[in-house]
Protein backbone atom coordinates (compact mmCIF):
# COMPACT_ATOMS: atom_id res chain seq x y z
CA UNK A 1 0.00 0.00 0.00
CA UNK A 2 1.57 3.47 -1.06
CA UNK A 3 1.63 6.15 1.50
CA UNK A 4 -2.42 7.10 2.16
CA UNK A 5 -3.99 9.44 4.79
CA UNK A 6 -7.07 8.17 6.66
CA UNK A 7 -9.52 10.73 8.39
CA UNK A 8 -11.72 8.97 11.09
CA UNK A 9 -14.50 10.85 12.36
CA UNK A 10 -14.88 9.75 15.58
CA UNK A 11 -11.53 9.05 16.15
CA UNK A 12 -11.11 9.63 19.92
CA UNK A 13 -14.32 7.24 20.35
CA UNK A 14 -14.86 3.40 21.62
CA UNK A 15 -14.41 2.20 17.58
CA UNK A 16 -12.83 4.91 15.85
CA UNK A 17 -9.63 4.24 18.21
CA UNK A 18 -9.96 0.37 17.91
CA UNK A 19 -10.46 1.34 13.77
CA UNK A 20 -7.28 3.33 13.92
CA UNK A 21 -4.82 0.84 15.80
CA UNK A 22 -5.97 -1.97 13.47
CA UNK A 23 -5.35 -0.16 10.53
CA UNK A 24 -2.09 0.96 12.03
CA UNK A 25 -0.94 -2.95 12.66
CA UNK A 26 -1.37 -3.69 9.34
CA UNK A 27 -0.25 -0.54 6.98
CA UNK A 28 3.24 1.15 8.99
CA UNK A 29 3.02 3.21 6.02
CA UNK A 30 -0.80 4.69 7.29
CA UNK A 31 -0.86 8.30 8.02
CA UNK A 32 -4.14 8.19 10.27
CA UNK A 33 -5.93 11.97 11.57
CA UNK A 34 -8.51 11.16 14.00
CA UNK A 35 -11.14 14.14 13.52
CA UNK A 36 -13.19 15.16 16.43
CA UNK A 37 -15.02 18.51 18.03
CA UNK A 38 -12.21 18.97 20.53
CA UNK A 39 -8.82 17.84 18.76
CA UNK A 40 -7.08 19.94 21.29
CA UNK A 41 -7.36 17.03 23.43
CA UNK A 42 -4.38 14.52 23.39
CA UNK A 43 -4.67 11.66 21.09
CA UNK A 44 -5.57 8.43 22.89
CA UNK A 45 -3.17 6.33 20.32
CA UNK A 46 0.36 6.54 20.79
CA UNK A 47 2.28 7.11 17.86
CA UNK A 48 3.79 9.40 15.16
CA UNK A 49 1.34 8.02 12.27
CA UNK A 50 -1.93 9.95 14.58
CA UNK A 51 -2.63 13.13 13.77
CA UNK A 52 -5.55 15.30 15.24
CA UNK A 53 -7.72 18.03 13.09
CA UNK A 54 -10.90 19.64 14.03
CA UNK A 55 -14.37 17.88 12.47
CA UNK A 56 -17.48 18.84 13.99
CA UNK A 57 -20.53 16.87 11.92
CA UNK A 58 -22.81 19.66 13.00
CA UNK A 59 -20.74 22.42 11.09
CA UNK A 60 -21.83 23.28 7.62
CA UNK A 61 -18.47 22.22 6.25
CA UNK A 62 -17.27 19.55 8.80
CA UNK A 63 -14.11 19.16 6.44
CA UNK A 64 -13.32 22.73 6.66
CA UNK A 65 -10.30 22.76 8.86
CA UNK A 66 -8.68 19.35 7.22
CA UNK A 67 -5.64 20.60 5.38
CA UNK A 68 -3.92 17.18 4.67
CA UNK A 69 -4.96 15.38 1.47
CA UNK A 70 -7.02 12.67 2.66
CA UNK A 71 -8.03 8.95 0.73
CA UNK A 72 -10.66 8.27 2.35
CA UNK A 73 -12.61 8.94 5.51
CA UNK A 74 -14.62 6.30 8.09
CA UNK A 75 -17.24 7.94 9.72
CA UNK A 76 -18.36 6.61 13.58
CA UNK A 77 -20.45 9.21 14.61
CA UNK A 78 -23.59 10.68 14.03
CA UNK A 79 -24.01 12.59 10.89
CA UNK A 80 -27.30 13.44 11.27
CA UNK A 81 -27.68 16.27 8.52
CA UNK A 82 -25.43 14.32 6.22
CA UNK A 83 -23.54 17.58 6.14
CA UNK A 84 -19.99 15.52 6.78
CA UNK A 85 -21.45 12.86 3.96
CA UNK A 86 -21.90 15.75 1.31
CA UNK A 87 -19.02 17.72 2.26
CA UNK A 88 -17.12 14.02 1.61
CA UNK A 89 -18.89 14.18 -2.28
CA UNK A 90 -18.04 17.76 -2.62
CA UNK A 91 -13.94 16.87 -2.00
CA UNK A 92 -14.58 13.75 -4.16
CA UNK A 93 -13.51 11.77 -0.88
CA UNK A 94 -14.13 7.73 -0.87
CA UNK A 95 -16.48 7.62 2.71
CA UNK A 96 -17.75 5.14 4.74
CA UNK A 97 -19.94 5.39 7.37
CA UNK A 98 -21.30 2.81 10.30
CA UNK A 99 -23.67 5.00 11.97
CA UNK A 100 -26.80 5.43 10.33
CA UNK A 101 -30.00 3.69 11.84
CA UNK A 102 -32.48 2.84 9.08
CA UNK A 103 -34.37 6.28 8.80
CA UNK A 104 -31.66 8.63 8.26
CA UNK A 105 -29.69 5.55 6.04
CA UNK A 106 -32.60 5.85 3.47
CA UNK A 107 -32.58 9.66 4.01
CA UNK A 108 -29.30 9.52 2.69
CA UNK A 109 -29.54 7.58 0.00
CA UNK A 110 -32.00 9.70 -1.66
CA UNK A 111 -29.41 13.07 -1.33
CA UNK A 112 -26.65 10.51 -2.88
CA UNK A 113 -29.15 9.71 -5.66
CA UNK A 114 -29.91 13.20 -6.41
CA UNK A 115 -25.89 14.16 -6.18
CA UNK A 116 -23.17 13.92 -8.97
CA UNK A 117 -20.58 11.30 -7.09
CA UNK A 118 -16.81 11.30 -8.09
CA UNK A 119 -15.84 8.79 -5.82
CA UNK A 120 -17.07 5.36 -3.63
CA UNK A 121 -19.80 6.29 -0.46
CA UNK A 122 -20.00 2.58 1.14
CA UNK A 123 -22.97 2.63 3.89
CA UNK A 124 -22.30 0.10 6.24
CA UNK A 125 -24.78 0.45 8.83
CA UNK A 126 -26.25 -3.14 9.29
CA UNK A 127 -25.06 -4.72 12.20
CA UNK A 128 -21.82 -4.15 13.35
CA UNK A 129 -20.84 -2.45 10.32
CA UNK A 130 -22.06 -4.66 7.98
CA UNK A 131 -20.67 -7.13 9.30
CA UNK A 132 -23.61 -9.83 10.11
CA UNK A 133 -24.85 -9.31 6.39
CA UNK A 134 -21.37 -9.27 4.63
CA UNK A 135 -20.95 -13.37 6.43
CA UNK A 136 -24.37 -13.61 5.70
CA UNK A 137 -24.06 -13.10 2.11
CA UNK A 138 -20.40 -14.97 1.93
CA UNK A 139 -22.85 -18.37 3.04
CA UNK A 140 -25.64 -17.46 0.83
CA UNK A 141 -24.56 -16.68 -2.87
CA UNK A 142 -24.99 -20.77 -3.97
CA UNK A 143 -28.41 -20.79 -3.06
CA UNK A 144 -31.18 -19.01 -4.63
CA UNK A 145 -34.61 -17.34 -3.06
CA UNK A 146 -33.01 -17.12 0.27
CA UNK A 147 -34.41 -15.80 3.42
CA UNK A 148 -32.01 -14.66 5.78
CA UNK A 149 -32.26 -14.26 9.67
CA UNK A 150 -29.81 -12.49 11.55
CA UNK A 151 -29.98 -12.81 15.56
CA UNK A 152 -27.45 -10.93 17.79
CA UNK A 153 -27.03 -11.06 21.69
CA UNK A 154 -26.44 -7.85 22.85
CA UNK A 155 -24.34 -8.13 26.66
CA UNK A 156 -25.11 -5.14 28.47
CA UNK A 157 -21.82 -5.34 29.85
CA UNK A 158 -20.43 -4.38 26.77
CA UNK A 159 -18.02 -1.29 25.70
CA UNK A 160 -20.51 1.41 24.34
CA UNK A 161 -20.27 4.61 22.90
CA UNK A 162 -23.33 6.97 23.59
CA UNK A 163 -24.15 7.21 19.74
CA UNK A 164 -25.10 3.15 19.78
CA UNK A 165 -27.90 3.50 22.24
CA UNK A 166 -29.86 5.52 19.41
CA UNK A 167 -32.21 2.76 18.69
CA UNK A 168 -33.67 2.79 21.92
CA UNK A 169 -35.35 5.96 21.00
CA UNK A 170 -37.18 4.28 17.47
CA UNK A 171 -38.74 1.49 20.17
CA UNK A 172 -42.37 2.61 18.70
CA UNK A 173 -41.61 3.16 15.28
CA UNK A 174 -42.54 0.50 12.76
CA UNK A 175 -41.12 -0.73 10.13
CA UNK A 176 -41.13 -2.71 6.76
CA UNK A 177 -40.11 -6.15 6.45
CA UNK A 178 -39.33 -8.01 3.08
CA UNK A 179 -40.58 -11.67 3.28
CA UNK A 180 -41.33 -14.28 0.46
CA UNK A 181 -45.14 -13.85 0.85
CA UNK A 182 -44.26 -9.80 0.39
CA UNK A 183 -43.68 -6.52 2.11
CA UNK A 184 -45.59 -6.06 5.71
CA UNK A 185 -45.09 -3.37 8.17
CA UNK A 186 -43.84 -4.66 12.03
CA UNK A 187 -43.41 -3.67 15.11
CA UNK A 188 -39.79 -3.56 17.17
CA UNK A 189 -39.85 -5.74 20.36
CA UNK A 190 -42.26 -8.50 18.39
CA UNK A 191 -42.78 -11.79 17.16
CA UNK A 192 -40.22 -13.62 18.69
CA UNK A 193 -38.32 -16.25 17.98
CA UNK A 194 -36.30 -18.46 20.30
CA UNK A 195 -32.20 -18.57 19.44
CA UNK A 196 -29.47 -20.48 21.01
CA UNK A 197 -26.17 -18.29 20.59
CA UNK A 198 -22.63 -19.78 20.85
CA UNK A 199 -22.15 -19.37 24.20
CA UNK A 200 -25.02 -21.57 25.47
CA UNK A 201 -27.25 -19.01 26.07
CA UNK A 202 -30.63 -19.13 25.07
CA UNK A 203 -33.61 -16.83 24.92
CA UNK A 204 -36.22 -15.08 22.44
CA UNK A 205 -34.82 -12.93 20.37
CA UNK A 206 -37.45 -9.61 18.89
CA UNK A 207 -37.67 -7.68 15.75
CA UNK A 208 -35.75 -4.67 15.33
CA UNK A 209 -35.07 -2.19 12.47
CA UNK A 210 -31.63 -2.30 11.37
CA UNK A 211 -30.34 -1.27 7.39
CA UNK A 212 -29.60 -5.14 6.85
CA UNK A 213 -33.58 -5.13 6.04
CA UNK A 214 -32.36 -2.91 3.22
CA UNK A 215 -28.76 -4.05 1.86
CA UNK A 216 -29.31 -7.68 1.52
CA UNK A 217 -32.47 -7.47 -0.79
CA UNK A 218 -30.32 -5.80 -3.36
CA UNK A 219 -28.76 -9.47 -3.85
CA UNK A 220 -30.90 -11.68 -6.79
CA UNK A 221 -30.83 -14.58 -4.61
CA UNK A 222 -32.48 -13.20 -1.71
CA UNK A 223 -35.63 -13.02 -0.85
CA UNK A 224 -36.55 -11.64 2.33
CA UNK A 225 -34.40 -10.28 5.42
CA UNK A 226 -35.06 -10.03 8.95
CA UNK A 227 -32.84 -8.85 12.05
CA UNK A 228 -33.77 -9.66 15.55
CA UNK A 229 -32.09 -8.75 18.51
CA UNK A 230 -32.20 -9.93 22.42
CA UNK A 231 -29.76 -9.01 25.44
CA UNK A 232 -27.84 -11.03 28.12
CA UNK A 233 -30.16 -9.92 30.87
CA UNK A 234 -33.83 -11.91 30.00
CA UNK A 235 -35.15 -8.86 33.13
CA UNK A 236 -34.06 -6.19 31.11
CA UNK A 237 -35.33 -7.91 28.02
CA UNK A 238 -38.61 -8.75 28.93
CA UNK A 239 -38.94 -5.32 30.40
CA UNK A 240 -38.20 -4.16 26.83
CA UNK A 241 -41.10 -5.83 25.49
CA UNK A 242 -43.53 -5.39 27.92
CA UNK A 243 -43.01 -1.37 28.00
CA UNK A 244 -42.90 -1.25 24.23
CA UNK A 245 -45.93 -3.70 24.21
CA UNK A 246 -48.67 -1.69 26.86
CA UNK A 247 -47.53 1.40 24.72
CA UNK A 248 -45.57 2.77 28.12
CA UNK A 249 -42.50 3.50 25.96
CA UNK A 250 -44.11 5.74 23.87
CA UNK A 251 -45.15 7.76 26.69
CA UNK A 252 -41.40 7.85 27.95
CA UNK A 253 -40.46 8.92 24.26
CA UNK A 254 -39.41 12.17 24.96
CA UNK A 255 -36.59 14.23 25.69
CA UNK A 256 -37.63 14.51 29.15
CA UNK A 257 -37.18 10.47 29.88
CA UNK A 258 -34.58 10.04 27.94
CA UNK A 259 -32.14 8.98 31.11
CA UNK A 260 -34.68 6.73 32.50
CA UNK A 261 -34.63 5.21 28.60
CA UNK A 262 -30.60 4.90 28.48
CA UNK A 263 -30.59 3.36 32.41
CA UNK A 264 -32.96 0.67 31.53
CA UNK A 265 -30.54 -0.78 28.31
CA UNK A 266 -27.05 1.51 27.97
CA UNK A 267 -24.66 1.41 30.73
CA UNK A 268 -21.96 0.17 29.11
CA UNK A 269 -19.13 -1.93 31.04
CA UNK A 270 -15.63 -3.01 30.65
CA UNK A 271 -16.05 -5.46 28.11
CA UNK A 272 -18.19 -8.41 27.21
CA UNK A 273 -18.60 -10.95 24.03
CA UNK A 274 -20.68 -10.58 21.58
CA UNK A 275 -22.35 -13.24 20.09
CA UNK A 276 -24.60 -13.51 16.21
CA UNK A 277 -26.18 -16.03 14.81
CA UNK A 278 -26.94 -16.22 11.50
CA UNK A 279 -30.25 -18.31 9.72
CA UNK A 280 -30.51 -19.16 6.09
CA UNK A 281 -32.48 -20.87 4.44
CA UNK A 282 -32.72 -21.35 0.52
CA UNK A 283 -32.44 -24.09 -2.41
CA UNK A 284 -29.62 -24.85 -4.25
CA UNK A 285 -29.68 -25.18 -8.19
CA UNK A 286 -30.80 -28.68 -8.76
CA UNK A 287 -34.66 -27.32 -6.03
CA UNK A 288 -33.34 -28.75 -2.80
CA UNK A 289 -34.16 -27.65 0.25
CA UNK A 290 -31.06 -26.08 2.06
CA UNK A 291 -30.68 -24.71 5.28
CA UNK A 292 -27.26 -22.87 6.89
CA UNK A 293 -26.51 -21.91 10.50
CA UNK A 294 -23.09 -20.33 11.00
CA UNK A 295 -22.70 -18.36 14.54
CA UNK A 296 -20.08 -15.47 14.89
CA UNK A 297 -18.46 -14.54 18.34
CA UNK A 298 -16.26 -11.78 19.11
CA UNK A 299 -15.18 -12.03 22.91
CA UNK A 300 -13.82 -8.02 22.71
CA UNK A 301 -17.52 -7.19 22.09
CA UNK A 302 -19.76 -5.14 19.78
CA UNK A 303 -17.39 -2.41 19.54
CA UNK A 304 -13.96 -4.62 18.39
CA UNK A 305 -16.62 -6.20 15.81
CA UNK A 306 -17.88 -3.09 14.43
CA UNK A 307 -14.13 -1.44 13.91
CA UNK A 308 -12.86 -4.97 12.41
CA UNK A 309 -15.80 -4.42 9.90
CA UNK A 310 -14.85 -1.02 8.99
CA UNK A 311 -11.43 -1.71 9.30
CA UNK A 312 -11.68 -4.87 6.43
CA UNK A 313 -14.04 -2.43 4.13
CA UNK A 314 -11.11 0.28 4.07
CA UNK A 315 -8.78 -2.20 3.10
CA UNK A 316 -10.57 -3.14 0.32
CA UNK A 317 -10.97 0.73 -0.93
CA UNK A 318 -7.54 0.85 -0.69
CA UNK A 319 -5.75 -1.80 -1.97
CA UNK A 320 -7.80 -3.07 -4.39
CA UNK A 321 -5.61 -1.90 -7.65
CA UNK A 322 -6.73 0.84 -10.34
CA UNK A 323 -8.34 -1.34 -13.09
CA UNK A 324 -10.40 -2.89 -10.28
CA UNK A 325 -10.94 -0.19 -8.03
CA UNK A 326 -14.78 0.62 -7.02
CA UNK A 327 -16.35 3.42 -9.56
CA UNK A 328 -18.02 6.16 -8.14
CA UNK A 329 -21.48 5.22 -6.48
CA UNK A 330 -23.48 4.10 -3.83
CA UNK A 331 -21.68 0.53 -1.77
CA UNK A 332 -22.89 -1.22 1.09
CA UNK A 333 -20.67 -4.12 2.64
CA UNK A 334 -22.10 -7.06 0.70
CA UNK A 335 -20.10 -5.84 -2.23
CA UNK A 336 -17.03 -6.70 -0.66
CA UNK A 337 -17.22 -10.04 -2.60
CA UNK A 338 -18.20 -8.65 -5.72
CA UNK A 339 -14.75 -7.73 -6.10
CA UNK A 340 -11.20 -9.87 -5.38
CA UNK A 341 -11.96 -10.78 -1.95
CA UNK A 342 -13.41 -14.10 -1.22
CA UNK A 343 -14.98 -16.16 1.64
CA UNK A 344 -11.91 -17.21 2.83
CA UNK A 345 -10.05 -14.44 2.77
CA UNK A 346 -12.74 -12.35 4.53
CA UNK A 347 -12.93 -14.96 7.36
CA UNK A 348 -9.29 -14.97 7.74
CA UNK A 349 -8.95 -11.65 8.26
CA UNK A 350 -11.91 -11.52 11.19
CA UNK A 351 -10.16 -14.93 12.85
CA UNK A 352 -6.73 -13.18 12.96
CA UNK A 353 -8.30 -10.75 15.46
CA UNK A 354 -10.08 -13.50 17.81
CA UNK A 355 -13.41 -13.56 16.03
CA UNK A 356 -14.87 -17.30 16.33
CA UNK A 357 -16.93 -18.99 14.04
CA UNK A 358 -19.06 -22.09 13.68
CA UNK A 359 -21.63 -23.61 11.38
Amino acid sequence: MSKKTILIVGGYGAVGRQIAQILLDRHLDLDIILGGRSPSTASPLESGHFQTAIVDTNAEDPLLYVDAPVTLIINSVNDLQDRLLLSAVRRKIPFIDITRWTELFQQSITKLKNTELHAPVVLSSGWMAGTASLIAMLHSVSLLNVEVNIHALYSLQDKAGPDSAAYMDRMTIPFHITEPSGRRLVYPMTEPIKVQFPNGYASKCYRLDTPDHITLLKADHVDSASFRITFDSKASTYTLVGLVKSGLWKVISGERFRSFRRKLLYNPGSGSAHHIHIHLKGSDPAGNLVERRISISDPLGQTHLTALGAAIQAEQLLQLPKEESFAPGIYYPEDLINKRMDATAITVFFKQYGVLFSS
